[in-house]
Protein backbone atom coordinates (compact mmCIF):
# COMPACT_ATOMS: atom_id res chain seq x y z
CA UNK A 1 0.00 0.00 0.00
CA UNK A 2 2.85 2.25 0.96
CA UNK A 3 4.37 1.77 -2.33
CA UNK A 4 1.16 2.27 -4.32
CA UNK A 5 0.89 5.24 -2.54
CA UNK A 6 4.32 6.27 -3.29
CA UNK A 7 3.78 5.76 -7.06
CA UNK A 8 0.47 7.97 -6.72
CA UNK A 9 2.42 10.83 -5.50
CA UNK A 10 4.97 10.26 -7.56
CA UNK A 11 2.48 10.52 -10.48
CA UNK A 12 0.92 13.16 -9.14
CA UNK A 13 4.21 15.24 -8.84
CA UNK A 14 4.71 14.66 -12.47
CA UNK A 15 1.26 15.59 -13.79
CA UNK A 16 1.93 18.86 -11.92
CA UNK A 17 5.06 19.41 -12.93
CA UNK A 18 3.67 18.78 -16.63
CA UNK A 19 1.21 21.45 -16.43
CA UNK A 20 3.58 23.82 -15.04
CA UNK A 21 5.81 23.50 -17.66
CA UNK A 22 2.97 23.74 -20.11
CA UNK A 23 1.72 26.93 -18.71
CA UNK A 24 5.45 28.73 -18.44
CA UNK A 25 5.92 27.62 -22.47
CA UNK A 26 2.76 28.95 -23.15
CA UNK A 27 3.22 32.14 -21.11
CA UNK A 28 6.59 32.76 -22.36
CA UNK A 29 7.41 30.61 -25.22
CA UNK A 30 10.49 33.08 -25.76
CA UNK A 31 13.62 30.89 -24.94
CA UNK A 32 16.02 33.29 -25.73
CA UNK A 33 15.54 35.35 -22.70
CA UNK A 34 15.58 38.33 -25.11
CA UNK A 35 13.83 40.02 -27.23
CA UNK A 36 14.26 38.74 -30.42
CA UNK A 37 13.21 39.52 -34.49
CA UNK A 38 10.86 37.46 -36.57
CA UNK A 39 11.81 37.53 -40.48
CA UNK A 40 8.48 36.03 -42.10
CA UNK A 41 9.10 35.44 -46.40
CA UNK A 42 6.80 34.69 -48.87
CA UNK A 43 5.67 31.00 -48.55
CA UNK A 44 6.42 30.69 -44.85
CA UNK A 45 3.56 29.30 -42.63
CA UNK A 46 3.22 29.92 -38.63
CA UNK A 47 4.23 26.30 -37.67
CA UNK A 48 7.30 26.59 -40.31
CA UNK A 49 8.41 29.91 -38.42
CA UNK A 50 7.69 28.22 -35.01
CA UNK A 51 9.91 25.09 -36.12
CA UNK A 52 12.77 27.32 -37.13
CA UNK A 53 12.74 29.36 -34.23
CA UNK A 54 12.62 25.85 -32.32
CA UNK A 55 15.56 24.71 -34.01
CA UNK A 56 17.53 28.10 -33.66
CA UNK A 57 17.37 27.96 -30.13
CA UNK A 58 15.32 31.27 -29.86
CA UNK A 59 11.68 29.62 -29.29
CA UNK A 60 10.63 26.59 -26.57
CA UNK A 61 8.89 23.64 -27.22
CA UNK A 62 7.42 23.88 -31.04
CA UNK A 63 5.07 20.92 -30.46
CA UNK A 64 3.66 22.17 -27.07
CA UNK A 65 3.20 25.69 -28.85
CA UNK A 66 1.27 24.16 -32.03
CA UNK A 67 -0.91 21.94 -29.91
CA UNK A 68 -2.40 24.71 -27.81
CA UNK A 69 -2.70 26.85 -30.97
CA UNK A 70 -4.83 24.25 -32.53
CA UNK A 71 -6.55 23.24 -29.10
CA UNK A 72 -7.71 26.77 -28.80
CA UNK A 73 -8.41 27.91 -32.45
CA UNK A 74 -6.24 30.60 -32.24
CA UNK A 75 -6.23 31.94 -35.82
CA UNK A 76 -3.89 33.17 -37.51
CA UNK A 77 -3.43 35.22 -41.36
CA UNK A 78 0.76 35.98 -40.86
CA UNK A 79 2.20 38.58 -42.91
CA UNK A 80 5.29 39.11 -44.75
CA UNK A 81 8.28 41.45 -43.11
CA UNK A 82 10.57 41.70 -40.19
CA UNK A 83 8.62 41.93 -36.56
CA UNK A 84 9.70 42.61 -33.18
CA UNK A 85 8.89 40.00 -30.56
CA UNK A 86 9.51 40.91 -26.87
CA UNK A 87 10.85 38.12 -24.69
CA UNK A 88 7.62 38.56 -22.31
CA UNK A 89 5.08 37.75 -24.99
CA UNK A 90 2.59 35.06 -25.03
CA UNK A 91 1.97 32.58 -28.05
CA UNK A 92 -1.18 34.32 -28.17
CA UNK A 93 0.39 37.89 -28.59
CA UNK A 94 3.49 36.24 -30.97
CA UNK A 95 0.78 34.97 -33.08
CA UNK A 96 -1.41 38.51 -32.90
CA UNK A 97 2.14 40.42 -33.97
CA UNK A 98 2.87 38.17 -36.76
CA UNK A 99 -1.08 38.68 -37.95
CA UNK A 100 -1.35 42.45 -37.67
CA UNK A 101 -0.24 45.00 -40.46
CA UNK A 102 1.48 47.72 -39.00
CA UNK A 103 3.33 45.66 -36.90
CA UNK A 104 6.02 45.10 -39.57
CA UNK A 105 9.41 46.91 -39.00
CA UNK A 106 9.99 47.13 -42.93
CA UNK A 107 6.52 48.59 -43.08
CA UNK A 108 6.98 51.07 -45.94
CA UNK A 109 4.20 53.66 -46.36
CA UNK A 110 3.82 55.13 -49.88
CA UNK A 111 1.43 57.55 -50.77
CA UNK A 112 0.27 57.68 -54.71
CA UNK A 113 -0.77 61.20 -55.30
CA UNK A 114 -4.06 61.97 -57.17
CA UNK A 115 -3.59 62.53 -60.61
CA UNK A 116 -0.64 60.08 -60.85
CA UNK A 117 -1.16 57.33 -63.66
CA UNK A 118 1.09 53.97 -63.69
CA UNK A 119 3.77 55.09 -64.94
CA UNK A 120 4.16 57.41 -62.36
CA UNK A 121 2.82 54.97 -59.70
CA UNK A 122 5.82 52.24 -61.11
CA UNK A 123 8.53 55.32 -60.52
CA UNK A 124 7.22 55.76 -56.66
CA UNK A 125 7.22 52.30 -55.98
CA UNK A 126 10.89 52.00 -57.14
CA UNK A 127 11.95 54.56 -55.94
CA UNK A 128 10.55 53.73 -52.91
CA UNK A 129 12.18 50.47 -52.94
CA UNK A 130 9.01 48.22 -53.18
CA UNK A 131 9.36 46.67 -56.24
CA UNK A 132 11.53 47.88 -60.03
CA UNK A 133 9.32 49.89 -62.33
CA UNK A 134 9.32 47.57 -65.08
CA UNK A 135 7.64 44.68 -63.11
CA UNK A 136 5.34 46.72 -61.31
CA UNK A 137 4.12 47.76 -65.19
CA UNK A 138 4.58 44.48 -66.42
CA UNK A 139 2.01 43.25 -63.41
CA UNK A 140 -0.52 46.20 -64.66
CA UNK A 141 -0.61 44.30 -68.24
CA UNK A 142 -0.80 40.49 -66.90
CA UNK A 143 -3.22 41.32 -64.12
CA UNK A 144 -6.45 39.22 -63.96
CA UNK A 145 -8.79 42.45 -64.60
CA UNK A 146 -12.45 43.16 -61.98
CA UNK A 147 -15.32 41.97 -64.12
CA UNK A 148 -15.76 46.25 -64.12
CA UNK A 149 -12.91 46.92 -65.80
CA UNK A 150 -12.68 47.41 -69.70
CA UNK A 151 -10.34 44.83 -71.08
CA UNK A 152 -9.42 46.74 -74.64
CA UNK A 153 -6.11 46.22 -76.36
CA UNK A 154 -5.80 49.90 -77.70
CA UNK A 155 -5.29 51.20 -74.14
CA UNK A 156 -1.83 51.55 -72.29
CA UNK A 157 -3.08 49.82 -69.91
CA UNK A 158 -6.17 48.57 -68.62
CA UNK A 159 -5.92 49.14 -65.07
CA UNK A 160 -5.00 52.58 -65.65
CA UNK A 161 -7.75 54.93 -63.71
CA UNK A 162 -8.22 51.91 -61.27
CA UNK A 163 -5.20 51.98 -58.86
CA UNK A 164 -6.69 54.18 -56.33
CA UNK A 165 -4.58 57.42 -54.51
CA UNK A 166 -4.14 56.87 -51.27
CA UNK A 167 -1.31 55.55 -48.68
CA UNK A 168 -0.36 52.44 -48.55
CA UNK A 169 1.55 50.44 -46.13
CA UNK A 170 4.12 48.34 -47.85
CA UNK A 171 7.29 45.91 -47.82
CA UNK A 172 9.97 45.52 -49.99
CA UNK A 173 9.78 42.80 -52.52
CA UNK A 174 6.09 42.83 -52.71
CA UNK A 175 5.00 41.29 -56.17
CA UNK A 176 3.29 43.16 -58.06
CA UNK A 177 -0.22 41.38 -57.90
CA UNK A 178 0.07 42.04 -54.68
CA UNK A 179 -0.03 45.87 -54.69
CA UNK A 180 -2.26 46.33 -57.30
CA UNK A 181 -4.65 44.14 -55.30
CA UNK A 182 -4.19 46.18 -52.59
CA UNK A 183 -4.87 49.42 -54.64
CA UNK A 184 -7.72 47.76 -56.42
CA UNK A 185 -9.69 46.75 -53.60
CA UNK A 186 -9.39 50.64 -52.35
CA UNK A 187 -10.67 52.03 -55.87
CA UNK A 188 -13.44 49.10 -55.09
CA UNK A 189 -14.13 50.39 -51.16
CA UNK A 190 -14.43 53.88 -52.45
CA UNK A 191 -16.82 53.44 -55.13
CA UNK A 192 -18.98 51.87 -52.60
CA UNK A 193 -18.81 54.47 -50.22
CA UNK A 194 -19.73 56.78 -53.70
CA UNK A 195 -22.84 54.63 -54.21
CA UNK A 196 -24.03 55.10 -50.62
CA UNK A 197 -24.17 58.80 -51.69
CA UNK A 198 -25.39 58.45 -55.10
CA UNK A 199 -26.27 55.45 -56.92
CA UNK A 200 -23.57 54.32 -59.91
CA UNK A 201 -24.93 52.64 -62.73
CA UNK A 202 -22.01 50.11 -63.21
CA UNK A 203 -22.51 49.75 -66.38
CA UNK A 204 -21.49 53.62 -67.14
CA UNK A 205 -18.75 53.23 -64.48
CA UNK A 206 -15.74 53.05 -67.17
CA UNK A 207 -17.02 56.07 -68.55
CA UNK A 208 -17.28 57.83 -65.80
CA UNK A 209 -13.29 57.24 -64.72
CA UNK A 210 -12.57 57.92 -67.74
CA UNK A 211 -14.45 61.34 -67.12
CA UNK A 212 -13.40 61.58 -63.54
CA UNK A 213 -9.27 61.04 -65.02
CA UNK A 214 -9.42 64.12 -67.07
CA UNK A 215 -10.83 66.05 -64.26
CA UNK A 216 -8.35 65.12 -61.97
CA UNK A 217 -5.81 66.41 -64.83
CA UNK A 218 -7.53 69.59 -65.42
CA UNK A 219 -9.07 70.64 -62.44
CA UNK A 220 -6.33 71.95 -59.46
CA UNK A 221 -8.98 73.63 -57.43
CA UNK A 222 -11.26 71.06 -55.67
CA UNK A 223 -13.90 73.49 -56.10
CA UNK A 224 -13.83 73.71 -59.70
CA UNK A 225 -14.05 70.19 -60.05
CA UNK A 226 -17.96 69.79 -60.88
CA UNK A 227 -17.49 72.74 -63.32
CA UNK A 228 -14.98 71.62 -65.51
CA UNK A 229 -17.00 68.24 -65.63
CA UNK A 230 -19.75 70.06 -66.72
CA UNK A 231 -17.91 72.03 -69.70
CA UNK A 232 -16.61 68.34 -70.98
CA UNK A 233 -20.32 66.81 -71.05
CA UNK A 234 -21.68 70.48 -72.57
CA UNK A 235 -19.18 69.43 -75.45
CA UNK A 236 -20.10 66.09 -75.65
CA UNK A 237 -23.60 66.89 -75.88
CA UNK A 238 -23.01 69.30 -78.74
CA UNK A 239 -20.82 66.90 -80.71
CA UNK A 240 -17.62 69.36 -79.83
CA UNK A 241 -14.27 67.28 -79.56
CA UNK A 242 -13.25 67.73 -75.68
CA UNK A 243 -10.16 68.88 -76.81
CA UNK A 244 -8.32 68.28 -73.20
CA UNK A 245 -4.69 69.36 -72.99
CA UNK A 246 -4.36 66.71 -69.98
CA UNK A 247 -5.21 63.79 -73.01
CA UNK A 248 -2.67 65.20 -75.42
CA UNK A 249 0.42 65.28 -72.57
CA UNK A 250 -0.84 61.43 -71.82
CA UNK A 251 -0.70 60.70 -75.57
CA UNK A 252 2.78 62.01 -75.92
CA UNK A 253 4.03 59.52 -72.60
CA UNK A 254 5.39 62.95 -71.11
CA UNK A 255 4.99 66.66 -69.36
CA UNK A 256 4.90 69.33 -71.38
CA UNK A 257 5.15 72.33 -69.40
CA UNK A 258 3.64 74.20 -72.56
CA UNK A 259 1.94 72.04 -76.02
CA UNK A 260 2.90 73.37 -79.15
CA UNK A 261 0.13 72.98 -82.32
CA UNK A 262 2.20 69.76 -83.63
CA UNK A 263 1.71 68.02 -80.10
CA UNK A 264 -2.12 68.34 -80.59
CA UNK A 265 -1.86 66.66 -83.95
CA UNK A 266 -0.37 63.11 -82.32
CA UNK A 267 -2.36 59.89 -83.54
CA UNK A 268 -3.33 58.78 -80.19
CA UNK A 269 -6.83 57.12 -78.99
CA UNK A 270 -6.42 59.20 -76.27
CA UNK A 271 -6.13 62.49 -77.83
CA UNK A 272 -9.24 64.22 -77.45
CA UNK A 273 -7.87 66.72 -80.29
CA UNK A 274 -7.93 64.01 -82.93
CA UNK A 275 -10.53 61.89 -81.84
CA UNK A 276 -14.29 62.55 -81.37
CA UNK A 277 -16.09 61.91 -78.02
CA UNK A 278 -14.37 60.20 -74.52
CA UNK A 279 -10.58 58.73 -75.59
CA UNK A 280 -10.06 55.19 -75.18
CA UNK A 281 -9.32 54.89 -71.50
CA UNK A 282 -8.55 56.95 -68.34
CA UNK A 283 -5.41 58.74 -68.28
CA UNK A 284 -4.50 58.67 -64.51
CA UNK A 285 -6.03 57.70 -61.13
CA UNK A 286 -8.67 60.00 -60.04
CA UNK A 287 -9.54 60.68 -56.19
CA UNK A 288 -12.82 60.33 -55.32
CA UNK A 289 -13.95 64.66 -55.66
CA UNK A 290 -13.05 63.75 -59.19
CA UNK A 291 -15.13 60.95 -59.50
CA UNK A 292 -18.43 62.53 -57.52
CA UNK A 293 -17.58 65.82 -60.07
CA UNK A 294 -18.06 62.80 -63.67
CA UNK A 295 -21.12 61.34 -61.46
CA UNK A 296 -22.66 64.79 -60.37
CA UNK A 297 -21.24 67.90 -62.92
CA UNK A 298 -22.66 71.42 -62.52
CA UNK A 299 -25.51 72.45 -64.12
CA UNK A 300 -24.00 75.19 -66.72
CA UNK A 301 -23.45 76.46 -70.16
CA UNK A 302 -20.26 76.10 -70.36
CA UNK A 303 -18.31 75.13 -73.36
CA UNK A 304 -14.89 76.59 -72.75
CA UNK A 305 -12.71 77.22 -69.71
CA UNK A 306 -8.61 79.01 -69.54
CA UNK A 307 -6.01 79.00 -66.57
CA UNK A 308 -5.86 82.36 -64.48
CA UNK A 309 -2.16 80.82 -63.97
CA UNK A 310 -3.36 80.90 -60.09
CA UNK A 311 -4.82 77.41 -59.80
CA UNK A 312 -8.56 78.71 -60.93
CA UNK A 313 -10.10 79.20 -64.43
CA UNK A 314 -12.34 81.96 -66.49
CA UNK A 315 -15.43 79.14 -67.67
CA UNK A 316 -17.21 81.22 -70.85
CA UNK A 317 -19.99 80.00 -73.22
CA UNK A 318 -18.57 82.74 -75.82
CA UNK A 319 -15.78 81.41 -78.19
CA UNK A 320 -14.54 85.10 -78.54
CA UNK A 321 -14.42 85.97 -74.82
CA UNK A 322 -12.90 82.58 -73.97
CA UNK A 323 -10.27 83.77 -77.03
CA UNK A 324 -9.77 87.27 -75.18
CA UNK A 325 -9.07 86.02 -71.64
CA UNK A 326 -6.54 83.07 -73.23
CA UNK A 327 -4.58 85.70 -75.07
CA UNK A 328 -4.05 87.10 -71.91
CA UNK A 329 -3.30 85.23 -69.55
CA UNK A 330 -1.63 83.02 -71.56
CA UNK A 331 0.16 85.14 -73.96
CA UNK A 332 -1.51 84.40 -76.97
Amino acid sequence: MKKIGLLIGILIVCVLAGIFQYNKIIQHPIKAGKDIHVIVKNGDTLYSILDNLNQNGAMKNSSIIKLYIKKNGIKSNIHMGKFFVPKDATVTEFVTILSTVGHEEDIIKVTVPEGFDVNDIAKLLQEKGIIESEKFKESCKDYKLPIYIQNKETRKFNLEGFLFPATYQLKAGMSGNEIIKSMVDEFYTTINEINKEKPIDMKKLDNIIIMASIVEKEASDRDERDKVASVFYNRLGKNMQLQSCATVIYSLGEHREKLYNKDLKVKSPYNTYMVDGLPVGPICSPGKESIKAALSPAKTNYLYFVSNNDGKHFFTDNYDKFLKVKAVTQGF
